[in-house]
């Protein structure tokens, strides 16, 4: 349906036409995106109809529908009721690709009040869809134009019929709406109720959190815990983030292992969705996000307005959120110049890092003094040793001189001469030369 090459190109020959045929002639869509003031004027006759007779139409109706455009709606009834739709009188759109796939023009619907609801039908062509029910309350419903070729579109009519296999007691849809510069979310926000009603009647917990920043700004959330009860099987848990919107094009994070990693937004709106159904019922997590202002070439601002942090990435955040005891920045730049207590090192004792950094550190001091101490007593033992070797040696060396005949014995201190003789209690007297009494008394 849509052509990649010309159809004929004119040679350097008189009268003569190249002609090309292009096998891959519906191969690809045309992109083309319409202004979002002009597409949400069009998109009233598919989001609202005419509500009065319960009917809604293609945009432009009974006109060709505009190249370019994306409009989505929900039709929810009340509790103990199905949804309906019946297409009616019309129903043409641009047929499907070779392949039988509606890539160009469609109507896309989904069972539930998301764009990740289960897909019921998606459908192109000239040929009726059947008529359409719901298993819950909502179907959620969205057309689509590729940028080349239109058709007049469709008319459908919608109504509510009772459900009458309707069992289980009423519970509210389990959503919250949240914004602000920062602000926790998680499981911590299911109700009891919630839990209870998943655990009595098995089924699962199916919840979102809409996080809404200012218009210009992006979200930042970061994932300090968490914790699946299945990791690694998406069948009973998981969490996703959508970004603006809840469809499978915005969808940009589906986390069902043991990581959920940070994620920054392109537009100003998150959607985050826990999920768990029978043995993943028990999961938990906590998520933290900040509103963010990217500055730079491209950006609205080159610098961070009054009032603003600069977390010196190319964003900033609002002045309230420095030193709160959260890293709000990406690396943490408005937590580093923290001191607490009087400490001019700021440590965030409760993040498992920190905590497995001391520890090591910890080790390692205790090791080195233990070993120094260790290296000083054996050190000393030793130089004790060695001076009592010493000793004994030179003791041993005297003792042999001594003993060897014809050897004059080494000549001794005054005090070992008066220690050897020990007469006149302790005085020394010298012999008289030729012996007899001293000093040479006559009597």
């Amino acid at each position: 349906m849509k052509p990649s090459l010309p159809p004929c190109l004119p040679t350097l020959v008189p009268f003569l036409l190249v002609c090309f045929t292009d096998t891959n002639y519906a191969s690809a869509p045309a992109v083309k995106s319409m202004d979002p003031q002009l597409q949400e004027e069009y998109c009233k006759n598919f989001t609202y109809g005419n509500p009065a007779a319960n009917e809604f139409f293609s945009p432009g109706f009974p006109h060709n529908y505009p190249a370019g455009i994306k409009c989505f709606r929900t039709i929810s009834a009340d509790y103990g009721y199905f949804v309906r739709v019946d297409f009616r009188d019309f129903f043409r759109i641009e047929p499907p690709s070779n392949e039988g796939r509606c890539d160009y023009d469609y109507l896309e619907i989904r069972d539930g009040d998301q764009g990740y609801s289960p897909l019921l039908h998606k459908v192109c062509g000239s040929d009726f869809p059947p008529i359409i029910t719901s298993s819950g309350r909502s179907l959620w419903l969205r057309f689509a134009s590729d940028g080349t070729i239109e058709y007049n579109g469709f008319k459908a009519v919608y109504d509510f019929i009772p459900n009458p296999l309707e069992t289980l007691p009423f519970i509210p849809k389990c959503e919250f709406e949240i914004g602000g510069a920062m602000d926790f979310i998680g499981t911590a926000n299911i109700s009891q109720e919630q839990l209870s009603h998943a655990a009595k009647y098995k089924t699962p917990v199916d919840c979102t959190w809409i996080i809404r920043a200012e218009e210009g700004k992006k979200i930042y959330i970061q994932f300090p815990h968490y914790e699946l009860k299945e990791p690694n099987d998406c069948n009973f848990n998981f969490i996703q983030i959508f970004d603006e919107k809840t469809d499978i094009e915005h969808r940009k994070r589906n986390f069902c292992g043991s990581v959920a990693e940070s994620y920054q937004s392109e537009t100003d709106v998150l959607y985050i969705r826990y999920y768990a159904d029978a043995r993943g019922i028990g999961s938990e997590f906590e998520a933290v996000f900040t509103a963010l202002r990217k500055i730079g070439n491209n950006e609205e601002e080159m610098v961070c307005p009054e009032g603003e942090y600069d977390c010196d990435d190319a964003t900033c955040i609002s002045n309230e959120l420095v030193c709160n005891g959260v890293r709000n920045c990406k690396f943490g730049w408005d937590e580093e110049s923290c001191a607490v207590g009087g400490s001019s090192i700021p440590l965030d004792f409760s993040k498992a890092h920190v905590i497995i950094i001391l520890i090591l550190l910890i080790l390692i001091m205790t090791g080195m003094c233990a070993g120094m101490i260790y290296n000083l007593v054996r050190k000393l033992s030793e130089d004790k040793e060695d001076i009592l070797a010493s000793r004994e040696k030179s003791l041993a060396s005297l003792a042999s001189i001594e003993s060897v005949p014809g050897v004059p014995s080494p000549a001794k201190s005054r005090a070992s001469r008066v220690t050897e003789n020990t007469d006149c209690n302790g005085c020394y007297v010298p012999p008289p030369p030729g012996g007899g009494f001293p000093f040479g008394s006559k009597f």
